[in-house]
């Protein structure tokens, strides 16, 4: 008899738990809308050259390559701002 009621509260306990999981309505989830201007290119121009000049910094990088790279991501950014420009109207 112990063994039943044991089994009983089990199969209820279970049924408790797993039944908001399984059985409640689904919420669906959706994306907000996209913004007219991305700006993640963009930040990760400016992190590239923001690590950049911390690398400098501490001496890991030499004059030379730190001015190459410099003027790469500079490039890159001033070109990815161009084009955003270009595109927003």
């Amino acid at each position: 008899m112990i063994w039943l009621f044991m089994f009983l509260i089990i199969v209820i306990s279970v049924v408790a738990i797993a039944y908001p999981l399984f059985w409640s309505k689904l919420q669906s989830y959706e994306l907000p809308g996209i913004t007219e201007l991305d700006f993640s290119q963009a930040d990760s121009w400016l992190s590239a050259l923001s690590d950049l000049e911390d690398d400098f910094a501490l001496g890991r990088l030499s004059k030379p390559d730190y001015q190459q790279q410099k003027i790469f991501l500079q490039r890159g950014y001033l070109e990815w701002q161009k084009n955003s420009e270009n595109t927003r109207y």
